[in-house]
């Protein structure tokens, strides 16, 4: 015979979680609840636990990534930028990198919420760059949008094509599966080869299931992306590069430095390619990021967090972005504690020599 599934009081839970982050001692809160709440078999000191977990999966109660304020108004100071649009992470190990993630993804439905009390659209357009940063992004804001009221409309477009062949969960394409379907408007995939000649780009922008998506890129109001640097093995936009049969070394000799959703730039600004050269399907040039981070109603949320599987910061990459105006192709940018203290550790030996 089948054992009976102990049904769980949704009120029990809330009113857990809520006594325990009050500070009331565990050894309390069973008695209060027990009080309050009439339930078929009275709480105990050792039932409290599970509940507090269940208190997780119900999202009544969540947990904020803690920052490092100081190093953001060291970051703002030394590289003159506005110190609200800096934001850092504390992160003590490349284990803890989701965190970054996290706070872009608190950021974004603020910026949601705001974009969407401004326009009169009906919805919020949201654009998914590829990589593990993003997709941890929208893990987060998709548990989030769940647990929400009144939450806008969502359209979703992919901005980059493709992903390594072996890492398909890194696709932009992938994340829209991370919504919850009651919000989400509109999907719009960017279905293409990853890199194709340059000489052929325009071209391409034509075809089926691609001129779908640049048709309707105006609508997108909000970008999420992450970088990559070219010296980190790890980086997606060398792994296709490598595949390709380019010549990463050469390219570093070039001046090549990093990439934002699969565009180069060096430390002087972007990087234009040859028209024979192999370039990434976007729906977007670094130019456009720049423009959009200036103008009202739409945002770039840039994600700078350490390699998660080697470690390697992002400070060398994300330097550019920071001193070079052409390079200012976000408004908000969320990094970690690692990159942050590197960047303030270059800045003061640029500043020494």
């Amino acid at each position: 015979m089948a054992k009976k599934k102990t049904e769980i009081n949704p009120d029990a839970v809330y009113l857990v979680a809520k006594l325990f982050f009050d500070g009331v001692p565990i050894k309390n809160i069973a008695k209060k609840v027990n009080d309050l709440i009439k339930l078929p078999k009275p709480l105990t000191r050792e039932s409290i636990y599970p509940l507090l977990a269940h208190s997780r999966r119900l999202r009544y109660s969540r947990l904020v990534p803690p920052l490092e304020e100081a190093l953001s108004q060291k970051i703002a100071e030394a590289y003159k930028c506005n110190q609200e649009h800096i934001t850092v992470v504390r992160t003590p190990a490349k284990e803890l990198n989701a965190v970054v993630a996290h706070k872009a993804a608190i950021i974004a439905l603020k910026l949601i919420r705001q974009t969407a009390a401004e326009t009169l659209d009906g919805f919020v357009g949201l654009g998914l760059g590829p990589g593990r940063a993003t997709l941890d992004f929208c893990q987060y804001l998709g548990e989030m949008l769940r647990s929400e009221i009144d939450v806008p409309k969502l359209k979703l477009f992919a901005i980059s094509a493709g992903c390594p062949a072996r890492l398909p969960e890194f696709s932009s394409t992938s994340f829209f599966n991370l919504f919850p379907r009651n919000i989400v408007e509109e999907r719009i995939g960017l279905f293409a080869e990853t890199l194709v000649p340059c000489h052929y780009f325009e071209e391409l922008k034509k075809h089926p299931g691609i001129a779908e998506a640049y048709d309707n890129r105006h609508e997108i109001n909000i970008i999420i992306t992450s970088m990559g640097d070219f010296e980190d093995q790890d980086d997606l936009l060398s792994m296709f590069l490598n595949q390709a049969g380019v010549d990463l070394d050469s390219l570093c000799a070039q001046g090549w430095i990093g990439s934002v959703q699969y565009r180069p730039f060096s430390a002087q600004g972007p990087i234009q390619e040859g028209e024979n050269d192999k370039r990434a399907v976007t729906l977007f040039e670094l130019e456009d990021f720049a423009k959009m981070a200036i103008t009202k109603n739409k945002h770039v949320i840039l994600i700078a967090r350490q390699c998660g599987s080697c470690g390697k910061t992002r400070a060398r990459a994300l330097r550019p972005l920071l001193e070079v105006p052409s390079l200012r192709l976000w408004s908000d940018l969320v990094m970690d504690e690692a990159t942050a203290r590197e960047l303030l550790q270059d800045s003061a030996e640029i500043k020494a020599a």
